[in-house]
């Protein structure tokens, strides 16, 4: 199904094409080639298509192990919230700074609170249980947070007393958590409420389509055999470059599955919904710069200008490269992207890629580096810090050479790392196992500060 996904997004893409810049396919010769290409395509995606309702026929009246969703209802759902005493971190996701505190994202969990007062001794105040929580953003002292199809903003004020103020629902599409590899998802009844788990148990109830297909039908599995799947981003207020929230002046900017979508923040403690934009790509990360939205998606980097209409940012250019997972920070005239395999965004690139950008309207790639398995980076004046999965933290130089190098400045092994934040001289990066922070005031000597474990 993912061919006939990426058939539809280009023939969805050829459309935006037509529409943004006003091109019939009747007008030119180059544009009846792209149409038999659409012909083409189309009836690729239909054989596809054609073939996935056979798959339908595999699950009739078949009981299979697979996902079966636990259910919350929307109420208990949406009177959730709570700030709580701290706990085990079960499995990291994005990291957030904001002031003295370090904010981490306990994936489809909450938010766990740290306080970095002491980079040499950080601890744990709290956690904010948030189910379906992945992305976050502050803006001031008020914290923006997804919660499956919900947005949040909670006054932090009081890191001691987080405070909801504002709940904004169904402005995501209905997102599901994390689930077990190996076994498809049974089907999905969005009336009963959010998904906020999964049992791995026998049922007929798989349709097959649009669902994962790889079925694991022995009869000796049980749900103790089965593990979860791992996924490895005046006031502070600084984002990895994993993050898929970014705010710009009086805006929050949020990826939800194809699209941006906007929410005005003139008043804080009342976000209000601002609209929707779609990329007809496949967009993981955003990251802001001035008034430009720079998206790393599977196949690219595309950047947006809010410049003119802050509710709906203009598409300004975009360049490709092979498909993978694609973080950006920018940094003056150059962008630097991660590529790396192994993921769900496919491929079989591991490098960093340099990209000149100091013309946003023609995006222009100038270097590439190898590297083992990239994810989360982030640069600062001449310093580039890359999170090398697990080969470690790697750090480059970039005084006499923008474009990069292979050779690390100074490397860190034996962490898997994810994404890193810099602040001021100090480097603060999430890694599987916890916080790690490094003092980069003296590039010649960088160190580590210390280590909190989760």
């Amino acid at each position: 199904m993912n061919i006939f996904q990426n058939c539809l997004n280009f023939l969805n893409r050829v459309r935006f094409y037509e529409l943004q810049f006003g091109i019939g396919f009747a007008s030119i010769q180059v544009t009846k080639k792209l149409t038999r290409m659409k012909r083409s395509l189309l009836i690729l995606g239909l054989v596809i298509l054609a073939g996935s309702f056979s798959s339908c026929k595999k699950y009739k009246n078949k009981e299979v192990y697979a996902n079966v969703p636990i259910y919350q209802d929307y109420d208990s759902f949406r009177n959730s919230f709570e700030f709580q005493e701290g706990k085990l971190m079960e499995n990291a996701g994005n990291i957030y700074v904001h002031d003295n505190f370090v904010l981490v994202n306990d994936i489809d969990k909450g938010i766990h609170i740290y306080n970095n007062m002491d980079p040499m001794a950080p601890y744990s105040i709290g956690f904010l249980n948030i189910p379906g929580n992945t992305q976050m953003a502050m803006d001031n002292n008020m914290l923006y947070a997804d919660s499956f199809i919900d947005l949040l903003a909670i006054d932090m004020s009081n890191m001691n007393n987080p405070q909801l103020v504002k709940r904004l629902p169904d402005v995501f599409s209905y997102s599901l958590p994390m689930i077990s590899e190996g076994y498809p998802v049974a089907d999905i009844q969005t009336d009963k409420g959010v998904v906020i788990g999964w049992t791995i148990e026998k049922t007929k109830e798989v349709s097959g389509f649009m669902k994962k297909i790889n079925v694991s039908d022995c009869d000796g599995c049980n749900q103790t055999e089965v593990e979860t799947k791992s996924m490895v981003s005046a006031n502070v207020n600084l984002a990895g470059s994993m993050s898929q929230f970014a705010i710009i002046e009086n805006f929050l900017y949020s990826l939800d599955v194809t699209d941006i979508k906007s929410f005005d923040l003139s008043s804080p403690s009342q976000p209000k919904f601002g609209g929707t934009v779609r990329t007809w790509a496949e967009p993981e990360t955003l990251f802001p710069e001035g008034d430009l939205l720079y998206v790393g998606t599977t196949t690219g980097m595309m950047i947006y200008s809010t410049g003119a209409n802050e509710k709906f940012p203009n598409l300004v250019s975009e360049i490709e490269h092979v498909r993978s997972c694609d973080p950006v920070v920018v940094s003056g005239d150059y962008a630097y992207l991660t590529l790396r395999s192994g993921s769900d965004c496919a491929g079989d690139i591991n490098e960093y890629q340099v990209i000149d950008v100091s013309n946003m309207y023609a995006p222009d790639h100038k270097q590439s580096h190898n590297m083992y398995d990239p994810h989360g980076l982030a640069v600062d004046n001449d310093l580039l810090f890359i999170c090398d999965g697990a080969d470690g933290l790697k750090i480059f130089n970039l005084a006499n050479n923008p474009l990069g190098s292979g050779s690390p400045l100074y490397h860190f092994p034996n962490i898997q790392t994810s994404d890193i934040i810099l602040n001021n001289g100090n480097a603060i990066m999430i890694a599987k196992d916890g916080v790690y922070q490094y003092n980069y005031t003296d590039p010649s000597n960088i160190y580590l500060l210390s280590e909190f474990h989760f």
